[in-house]
């Protein structure tokens, strides 16, 4: 079996864990991806193509379009259509795509000539996004009845939309994150793939201090600014201080979460209805993880090992987590064994592997 991933950029390390996963069962994959991550993750084929949002120039030029044709909440505002269609903001925008695709599809027919992109028996595609904005490839792959999964991590379907032109030709429409359930009821569930061999719990320093971490990339999405307000408050009477990570590779990061002692993951609900890949790397590292719950997500896994809390009572549930030593270990295991049961990238592939096969997409697995 031959699998293709096209990927924007590494969201999380997830693609590359499971390239590995599908080569250790005998099958060829690689991953393209348009842009370089931000956040240092390993790339396979990386194609270094202009005019994408690693530029801040993009970047600000779209939020300010954004701004001027949604709203000025426009980043942070999920699009209230159901399924939640992408539409082009502007004829201004619908001319820089336009532009972009043109000026991007020499390099891309390249690649595909060199590393024979054409050839494989299933493609993956992340965030639900192509090669180009008019899905010109996806549409000549869905014409040649080539099995296509699309795999939703959440602000690319909350804030930006399903591309229709894309959402036509696939087989699959995965997701990790509950709450797009119920913005799209063709969506299934798959757990983040996480490496649990790799990412063990270790002896933590013994300091004076425990030490609360915190990961944001969008503090607005995690409630991070009353995060940093309640621990701060903490620190003044209870022996702990607040490790904050922001904008960190990937590696760094992961060295500094294995020094601490209690996780907080969000409080806010608006980047998803509970945990996200900052809360498996806690759990498999056997550090009890705070995050809010709505009643959806603990309906949906009755079974979690997180310590549920909300604006009002995090800093209640900390001082438990501070104060009772026997519970906060207890915590620390429970996250470790259910994120192996749960999360670990053997069982997550699959998981998937049956997917396919429900599909009558054959897999020699």
């Amino acid at each position: 079996m031959k699998i293709l991933c096209v990927a924007p950029y590494h969201v999380t390390g997830a693609l590359t864990l499971m390239q590995r996963e599908h080569r250790r069962r005998g099958h060829e994959c690689r991953i393209v991806t348009l842009f370089r991550s931000p956040f240092g993750f390993e790339e396979d084929i990386c194609l270094d193509l202009p005019l994408q949002p690693d530029n801040k120039l993009i970047i600000n030029s779209r939020k300010l379009l954004h701004r001027i044709t949604r709203g000025p909440l426009a980043d942070d505002t999920p699009i209230e259509e159901r399924p939640p269609w992408w539409h082009s903001p502007s004829p201004l925008a619908t001319a820089f795509f336009a532009l972009r695709d043109l000026v991007i599809a020499p390099k891309v027919q390249a690649a595909f000539r060199k590393y024979q992109l054409d050839d494989y028996d299933f493609v993956w595609l992340d965030q639900g996004a192509g090669f180009f904005r008019d899905a010109r490839i996806v549409k000549r792959w869905g014409l040649r009845g080539k099995p296509m999964v699309a795999f939703y991590h959440g602000s690319d379907m909350r804030n930006r939309g399903i591309y229709p032109q894309v959402d036509q030709h696939l087989g699959l429409r995965l997701t990790s994150e509950v709450d797009l359930l119920e913005m799209d009821s063709r969506l299934e569930y798959l757990f983040l793939p996480f490496d649990t061999e790799a990412v063990k719990p270790t002896e933590r320093p013994r300091g004076d201090k425990l030490r609360i971490v915190h990961t944001a990339r969008v503090r607005a999405f995690k409630g991070t600014d009353r995060i940093i307000e309640v621990v701060r408050k903490l620190e003044k009477t209870h022996p702990v201080e607040l490790v904050l990570i922001e904008n960190m590779p990937y590696d760094e990061a992961m060295k500094l979460k294995a020094t601490c002692d209690i996780a907080i993951d969000q409080i806010a609900d608006t980047g998803g209805w509970g945990y996200g890949m900052s809360s498996v790397e806690y759990l498999s590292l056997g550090i009890p993880t705070c995050t809010s719950m709505v009643p959806q997500m603990v309906d949906f896994i009755p079974d979690h090992p997180f310590v549920p809390v909300t604006s009002d009572t995090l800093e209640q549930e900390l001082v438990r987590l501070i104060e009772d030593r026997e519970y906060r270990l207890q915590k620390g295991e429970e996250g470790r064994d259910w994120v192996v049961k749960r999360h670990d990238v053997r069982n997550v592939v699959g998981s998937l592997y049956e997917m396919f096969e429900r599909e009558g997409w054959k897999t020699d697995r």
